[in-house]
């Protein structure tokens, strides 16, 4: 058994029932011996034998569930917040955004 562990970050989440969709999902995939989400940090946590199931194998059933997962990132400087209300403006565009990327 070649046990291998990924860790994806998951798009779409919003609550504990998200969570909870997108572990059971993850669970249902062959070769996956645990699964643990979190929501605060958007990361799912995978633990998988390697000869049974892929990370493509894995990467579908959160899509299938109804979710993402990023596959690339962007670096890029923000000037001009002051305070952790900018913060969360600046998130939640982003991923607007985000979302309107995926849909086209």
């Amino acid at each position: 058994m070649a046990e291998q562990q990924i860790d994806l970050p998951i798009t779409g989440m919003t609550c504990a029932s998200c969570v909870m969709r997108v572990e059971k999902a993850l669970k249902k995939v062959p070769g996956v011996q645990d699964a643990s989400v979190n929501l605060a940090t958007e990361q799912a946590s995978v633990r998988f034998d390697a000869a049974q199931a892929t990370p493509g194998q894995i990467e579908a059933a959160v899509a299938k569930a109804g979710y993402g997962v990023v596959s690339d990132t962007l670096d890029f400087p923000v000037t001009g917040m002051t305070c952790a209300s900018c913060v969360m403006r600046v998130e939640k565009a982003l991923k607007k955004a985000l979302v309107c990327w995926r849909r086209t």
